[in-house]
Order: C-alpha cells, then structure tokens, then sequence
C-alpha cells in the first residue's frame, strides 16, 4: 500500500484509491469539486514520481513539465510526496516597458514578460498585486504583431487595483500575471464570414486586439465596430481606428457617444441601439461583444432573434460585483445597470425567499405563453428526458452528477421550470446558487451545456423565439453558477459551511463509505460535510495528527 507524504505528514493509502480519496478519508484539507478532472481544483504536484497521462488531461504543457497533476484522477503505485502548488509556476513575471494615459481616466500599460506567453488577440490575463489582490485585464495586443502585451485600464472611484495601477506602478516595476484565458478571439475557419463587434470603454481592448488580427490574417468579410461610452472623452484610439478604416476597406468604425453630440463619422445614440439599427438581419455573422454586463447580456439576446447562431457570438462581460476578479467600466449600458450593493442585496433576499419555498427570482415573471408551448408540461418532460440522457453519457458533465439518478433530477428540474413558468409553489429544492455551490464551472462549461439543451429544445420542435426565450433564462443564472472556487451556501442571509469535516457518535448503524465494513451504533465516525461520506474508525487514519480539527455542530 502506498504512502502519501504531504505537508510533513504521512497518510496510508489503499491499493487503487487516489490521491484525493486518501486525503478525504484521512480528513485532510483538500480542495476539490467535480472528483473526475474537469474543473483542475485538486491539481497538487510532485517530484518523485511518474505520472500518467490520464491524471495530467487538460493541463497547460508547462505544468505537465513541472509534474503537476490531478488528484482525482492518480492512484500511486508507490510511495508519493506531494506539494500545494508553486505560484511561480502559475504566475509569470512582467516588467512594466510603457504607462501612458489616453485618456484622463483610461491608462494603457505595455508589459513585457520574462518568458513568452502563447495567446490570442482577445483573451485575458489575471495581474496579481504583491498582496495577493487580482484583477483580469483583456488583451489589446496581438502576438505576431506586437513585441508587448498590451492593457488598457480604466481607474475606477473605488477601485484598489485601478487605483493602484494608475497612482504607484511606476515604468520598470515588476508585477505578476496568470493567464492567458479566455474563448472571445479571432478564429480564422471562416475568412468570408461577416463579423459584428460592440464594445462600451475599456471593452475596445481586447475587440481592437480581434480586429487586427482578423485583417492582417486577409480576412474578407465585413467587419463592423461600434464602440461608445456616455460621454465623448470616454470614447479614445479614434485616430487609430480611422486609420485602419482607411488601410482596410472592409473594415468600418463608428464611435457612439449616448449624452453628447460627437463629430462628424459618430453618432449620437448607444453603440448597442446603433449596431441593431444599422444591421437588422444578421444570419450567418460572427458577433463579439465586449464591455458593460447589461449591454452584453441583452445583446447578445438580440442578435440571437436576428439570426446569428449561439456558437458564433462570443462574449466579455466586465463584471460589476465586488467579489468578481474584473475592475469595471462604470458606463450606461443598454439596459439600466444595477448598483452592485442593491444587486447583491437583491440576490441574498432571493436566495432567502427562494429557500423558504416562495417565487425563486423576483425580477424573473411567470410565463405562461411558454409553459403552454411546452404543452402544459407534456413536452418539457420529453425534452429532459433527452436532456439528460445527453448529460449522463457526456464526459465533461457527467461528473457532476455522479451521486444522483438522471430521474430525480430530472423531476427537480421540472419543478423547478414548471414554479418559473406557472408561478405555482411546487419547487421545494435549492436555488441555483446553493444547487452548485460546489460545482466549479466556468463560462466556456456553462455555454457548452447550454447549447446541449438548446439543440434539444429545438430538436423537439420549440420555436425559435421560445428558444431564445428559454435562454435568456438560463443566462439569468449565469451569475449564481460559474465560479473560479467552491463557495459556501447562503441561507436566510447566512453563509453555512458546507466543506470540512465533523465527527459525531452514530445513534444507529451503518457501513463505512470506504471499506464497507459495519459500523456498531456508539461509534465515533468522521464525515465529509458536503459529500456525507461516513469513515470508520479504521479508515479515518491512527493518529490525531492526521484529521482536521472537527467543526462545531
């Protein structure tokens, strides 16, 4: 049986249990979420062993250099150590080449990087301050063309990181990044395509970054920009778009300013209104959308109604909640935006009503147009039954399902839509926040099982206006289920722990999770909080040194 030695202590495994499993049963403090290699949230590493293929799956080169690995997924033959992950291993280093303003309140920062970073036009990396604050900037920049990886940042009132770029990072210091990240950037399958681009702020960045690499990649369809802000110095790199304008015929510019007149070649109006004015039939574009979350969101329903199919529109919201790694740009967007504290608000007394059993969201009404295109619920159980069926047998989404039967959840989510539909009280299960509060998902997951159901809604005959409808829905609840980290369940207001470990005295018997074996009424047994994995006294490790301390009932 192999020995995990991890943090100066040593923990028996069993012959065929992985690294993970060793750790739980052990009660060591290990982050997780799935279990099966899809999220990368158990990625430890080690330096005495060989590691194979299948417990590396998904992770960038560099690291599978380094001999990192998933502990889901490795079960030692022999004895192991390992180590929490290196930050000098996720984190590059970068030295400030070039601070300028192009604005008063818009900075551009020319980075070079120790070592070279592969990247798209478009995507993001994630600057880290020497106390650990982290902010995610899009790349203007694109690799072929340029020797620095180019930000533009916009200093925000009340923004730490902002603030800090804007008033001590000096040209010549060091900071370091994460990344690149991200799906929004220019792909060359399709050089005829025409491409429609809407940007507010600092969301120029990275579509500037797509549109040069679309032109000097000889793309040939039409590309249109429409990028704006409230107020006529907030719109910036004028000349530089003109110009480009001029040098490629098939590119067109117009800057959009929403309270004051602009000069000739703007227009007065949101870029938003005036992208879907000017191009009120867009079957077969490629759509990029890039700035405020409302503008983004609600475009990105509007251009869907006119044509353009979900895969071929590609989104970067700058997000408005504090606890999110994106400062903002605090612009007007097509749709009111909402104060993020009266947001944040907003969303807890939901949660809270939504657990006491009344109406899940308050901003979202009942349809009943909807549930009669679903045939009074006829329809909508055949659509999960397909659904599901697709889920189940689905490698990236099947593991975060593992524990329960494809029927129970199909009937959970059945009453959860036939409540949002209706309006009848008939869901008595957790909103989607507290759903997945353990299920790290992120934006590139959340699309992907969207557009699974998507096809199914559409292979069972719904309308297309349903269909856009029933996503708009979905895309309600983007917000309460794609996260970085697992995050605790708020109920009545209130944050409950739902990792870790406790130890109680049973009051009746059972079997050990692990070994199987009966485990006497009296005994004291150790259990995963959230999994409610049951370990004897065998499994739960000989020494005290090995378990974490038990939690407060």
């Amino acid at each position: 049986m192999p020995t995990i030695t991890y943090q100066g202590n040593e923990y028996p495994g069993f012959d065929g249990e992985t690294v993970l499993d060793t750790f739980l049963r052990h009660g060591v403090k290990a982050e997780f979420s799935c279990r099966n290699g899809v999220c990368q949230v158990c990625m430890l590493r080690t330096a005495n062993a060989t590691i194979p293929a299948d417990a590396q799956t998904g992770l960038r080169k560099s690291l599978v250099e380094r001999d990192y690995f998933l502990a889901c997924k490795y079960a030692p033959e022999a004895d192991l150590e390992v180590n929490q992950p290196r930050a000098a291993d996720l984190f590059n280093r970068a030295v400030v080449y070039k601070k300028e303003l192009l604005t008063p309140d818009i900075c551009r920062l020319l980075l070079d990087s120790a070592t070279e970073l592969y990247y798209h036009a478009g995507q993001f990396i994630n600057i880290r301050r020497d106390d650990g604050l982290l902010r995610s900037y899009s790349l203007a920049s694109v690799p072929y063309l340029d020797v620095h990886l180019e930000l533009h940042i916009k200093r925000i009132p009340d923004g730490k990181m902002s603030n800090w770029i804007f008033d001590e990072l000096k040209e010549g210091d060091e900071l370091e990044f994460q990344g690149s990240n991200g799906t929004s950037y220019y792909c060359s399958g399709n050089s005829g395509q025409n491409i429609l681009m809407v940007g507010t702020g600092t969301g120029l960045a990275p579509l500037i970054g797509i549109i040069r690499d679309a032109l000097y990649s000889n793309h040939t369809g039409e590309i249109h920009l429409y990028h704006g802000s409230r107020y006529r110095h907030e719109v910036y790199l004028q000349d530089t778009l003109f110009k480009l304008s001029e040098k490629f015929a098939n590119f067109h510019y117009t800057q959009c300013v929403s309270s004051e007149k602009v000069p000739t070649g703007g227009v007065t109006r949101r870029a938003c209104q005036t992208a879907l004015v000017e191009h009120p039939d867009l079957k077969g574009w490629r759509v990029y959308l890039c700035g405020t979350p409302g503008m983004v969101h609600s475009m990105r329903e509007n251009v869907q109604a006119l044509g353009v199919d979900a895969n071929d529109i590609h989104i970067d919201p700058f997000e408005f909640s504090k606890k999110d790694i994106r400062d903002v740009d605090n612009e007007v967007s097509d749709i009111a935006t909402t104060n993020s504290a009266q947001h944040d608000q907003h969303r807890s007394q939901s949660n809270s009503n939504f657990e006491s059993g009344r109406k899940p969201i308050a901003t979202l009404k009942p349809d009943v147009e909807m549930w009669a295109a679903l045939k009074n619920g006829e329809l909508l159980t055949r659509i999960l039954d397909d659904f599901y069926t697709q889920v189940y047998a689905d490698p990236l989404l099947k593991p975060y399902f593992e524990d329960v039967t494809k029927d129970w959840v199909a009937q959970k989510q059945y009453s959860f839509l036939r409540q949002l539909f209706t309006g009848e009280k008939v869901y008595l299960g957790n909103n989607p926040r507290n759903a997945h509060h353990w299920m790290v998902i992120s934006d590139e997951l959340f699309e992907y099982r969207e557009n699974i159901m998507l096809e199914c809604l559409r292979g069972h005959g719904l309308d297309e206006h349903f269909v856009a409808r029933w996503r708009a829905m979905e895309e309600s609840y983007r917000k309460d289920i794609v996260k970085r980290k697992p995050w605790n369940k708020i109920i009545d207001g209130k944050e409950i722990a739902t990792e870790g470990y406790k130890e109680l005295t049973l009051e009746m018997a059972t079997v050990c999770d692990h070994c199987l074996k009966s485990i006497e009424a009296g005994e004291v047994v150790r259990y995963h909080v959230r999994l409610a994995s049951v370990y004897c006294p065998s499994c739960m490790g000989k020494t005290a040194a090995n378990t974490e301390p038990a939690l407060p009932s």
